[in-house]
This record gives C-alpha cells, structure tokens and sequence, in this order.
C-alpha cells in the first residue's frame, strides 16, 4: 500500500523493451506495458508487443527475447499511441530508469508529431541511489536483494509489476526510518531532482534509410496509402528527404510504379535493407 495522504493518488507504472539503446540513433520500442494503481491497488493495465518496423538485433533479443516473428502481426506505434496517451493522462509516471523508457516514448510519439505528456516522474533508481547501497542498482538486483520474487525479467509486464513492489518497499521502509512520506511531493522529492530527458530537435531517421541514402542502396518497405488507408509492399532507392512543419518525407526511386515517388515517412510500416 503507498503511504500517500490523500489516497486520490494515480500512478502509472511504466516499462518497454527495445530494439537498442539509442532512440535517437533509430533504435525503437517493441513492447510496452503500463500497469494504473490507485492507493496501492492496481486498476487496470495496458500492454502489448510493438512491430518496431525494423529488424530486432541478436544482442536486444538475448536481454528480452523478443523476436521478429513475436512481432510480425503486433500493432505498430502509431496504432496505439492515442490509447498509451489516454491512459498515462492524469497519473504520476513511475519507472526504474524513466529517462530511459521516456525518451524512448519521446522519440515515438515525436515521429507522429505528438507530444510527451508532463507528468509527475518518480524513479526508482534515482530513489535507490540516493538512499541505499545495493551490489547493483539494476532492477532485477534491486528486487533480489530486498525479496521480491521476479518472473520474466525483462520483460515489459513483468519489470512495471518488480517496480511497483520496489516502490512500495522504499516508502515502507524510508517511513520506517523517519523519512516524512505523506504527500507526493515528499516522494518526488526522494530522487534528489527532476527526471530530465535530452533535448533533441534533431531530425532521427531509422537506420536503414540513412544507410540507403548513404550508400545508394535499395530497401523494402511496407508502405500505408495516405487515400485509401491500404498497404502496399515496394522496392525504393532513397536519394533525398524533406522536412514539413508536420511530416518527414523520403524522396525515391519506386520500383513498383518506375517514377520517383514521395513517401511519408509516419507511414512506412516496414523497412528491411536489400542486399546485392
């Protein structure tokens, strides 16, 4: 039970896994999971595997074990990006490293020109940091060392699932000390500071196109009608991008219609690297 007065207290306990480390290098998200709790409880959850729209590296998969074929038929994205929106609205946003997962869900949600809500953040590592002395201060060492039981580490469900039981046994346990837990913001306050993400207004391209565009190469894309909402699948040659005030655009040779095309790039929904 959060020790928090008054009690009318929503959290949203996030986690997602991913392709990479680097949202900015093109890296992105391929599973999410967000559990809402109110006074301890836990009231609803959202989660679900993400077609990243790339390849998912042996080095990511041997952490989460999350494959290619786990994600073929999974949404992309933009097909749940509203309904992540609607249920982080109005809750305090708590996760164990949360720069990480949030810029991760920074950079998703700027590819479809929407915007990171400004919740309340609290993080369980900037909280472990500051007031213990853990062999680790990973989440799974973390959840070893006080006695909570783990299942599927590493995966979305069950990393917000460890992360709620951390939270709990750090506000039990730093009230137990004497540490004034009554208010929210005698929690925020446990971090030591404000979660802060890195600022980026750079153009982020996935790693395929600027590859292509590098090299002159040839990809195969997924590619969603902006008319009549269908999807095609084409062989293109990128040789030039464009930037909107609302959309990123890939100039191509389109091998399908054997003319340069213009493509949204919001609306590749797959890209794999042809190689000679």
């Amino acid at each position: 039970m959060l020790l928090l007065n008054p009690s009318e207290v929503w959290f949203s306990f996030l986690d997602v896994e991913t392709t990479g480390l680097d949202p900015a290098g093109g890296d992105r998200v391929c599973e999410i999971a967000i559990i809402k709790t109110l006074n301890g409880d836990i009231v609803d959850q959202f989660v679900t595997l993400i077609n990243p729209g790339i390849t998912i590296p042996p080095s990511a998969v041997s952490i989460h074990g999350i494959t290619d074929s786990m994600v073929q038929k999974a949404p992309f994205f933009r097909q749940v990006a509203t309904e992540v929106l609607d249920f982080l609205k109005d809750s305090v946003i708590v996760a164990h490293n949360a720069a990480f997962d949030l810029e991760f869900l920074d950079a998703e949600l700027r590819n479809l020109k929407l915007t990171l809500p400004e919740n309340k953040v609290i993080d369980t590592l900037g909280i472990a940091r500051r007031y213990y002395s853990f062999p680790s201060n990973s989440l799974g060492e973390i959840a070893k060392t006080i006695g909570i039981l783990t299942d599927c580490e590493h995966r979305a469900l069950a990393d917000v699932t460890t992360t709620k039981g951390v939270l709990e046994y750090f506000l039990a346990e730093l009230a137990r000390r004497g540490i004034r837990l009554k208010r929210l913001k005698d929690v925020l306050k446990l971090q030591g500071k404000a979660v802060e993400l890195k600022a980026s207004n750079e153009l982020v391209l996935p790693g395929e196109i600027e590859e292509a565009l590098r090299e002159k190469g040839k990809l195969r894309i997924k590619y969603l009608s902006a008319y009549k909402e269908e999807t095609s699948t084409r062989v293109i040659e990128p040789f030039d991008i464009s930037v909107s005030k609302s959309s990123t655009y890939i100039h191509a040779y389109c091998h399908l219609r054997k003319e340069r095309c213009t493509f949204r790039l919001d609306r590749i929904l797959d890209i794999k690297t042809i190689r000679d």
